[in-house]
């Protein structure tokens, strides 16, 4: 083989590689966030799929036509975009507990401008979701989403095809475990609104003229906001568990 050739194929490997490891970056929560610069985001992923291009088995040949080569990188990207959509969708389950924890706070319409979404957010949604980017990095949670890009390849191989059926199933099962885990995140708070609501209830029928609403929304919000501070701790390093066990075990 000569050096042109040996080059050619090098370039083709660096280039397969990433065609997945930059569709996954897309959707990941930190790096695929709105205003990360594209730039960065290019060259980071470029710097990664550099490193992964040597352990990366089963590479195949530069193919001789061109729609040979669309359909490779067709593949690739569906499989980068199914594990960046894995990591998005466990992500969304901060915005579900905070929905459901501003409607229990009856904070339900204050919503603040969401960086990572770039839309409009509750302000427990946005909080939640700032929190878990910080310790996503503190606690290196980052590299279990990179070791998952790289454990894809002992599952599906380099243009092996893309398994519809599979990813299909995948995202269905994480959709449910993301309302899940945003559920679970905010049962201290439903429970703690259910109290307060049959509380109210009770108040409103034995004193009829008496303004419940009015009094108990204040109460409402402070009991709230307590509980949300003496459980957000554990709260928080239970969900980057669960986020980190999802993504080291997706392709085991």
């Amino acid at each position: 083989m000569s050096f042109q050739q040996l080059l050619t194929a090098e370039v083709f490997s660096l280039f397969l590689v990433f065609c997945r490891v930059g569709s996954c970056f897309m959707l990941l929560p930190a790096f695929g966030s709105p205003f990360v610069n594209p730039w960065v985001r290019l060259g980071l992923a470029l710097a990664i799929s550099l490193v992964m291009v040597p352990i990366v088995p089963g590479i195949p040949p530069v193919p001789d036509s061109a729609p040979l080569l669309a359909a490779y990188v067709v593949t690739e990207m569906a499989i980068g975009l199914m594990i960046g959509s894995v990591a998005k969708i466990i992500s969304a389950s901060l915005h579900v507990a905070g929905t459901i924890i501003s409607m229990q706070a009856s904070l339900a319409q204050a919503s603040m401008f969401d960086p990572n979404q770039a839309s409009q957010s509750t302000v427990f949604g946005t909080f939640l979701d700032m929190m878990a980017l910080a310790l996503m990095f503190a606690l290196n949670i980052h590299h279990v989403i990179i070791m998952a890009v790289l454990e894809s390849y002992n599952v599906f191989a380099p243009v092996s095809g893309i398994p519809i059926a599979d990813f299909s199933s995948l995202i269905t099962k994480t959709v449910s475990k993301s309302f899940m885990i945003g559920f679970q995140l905010s049962v201290p708070l439903i429970v703690i609104g259910v109290l307060i609501n049959l509380a109210s209830g009770l108040l409103a029928r034995l004193m009829p003229s008496f303004q419940v609403f009015f009094v108990i929304m204040p109460a409402q919000i402070l009991v709230a906001l307590f509980i949300f501070m003496t459980t957000l701790s554990a709260g928080m390093m239970w969900y980057m568990e669960v986020f980190s066990d999802s993504m080291s075990n997706l392709f085991k």
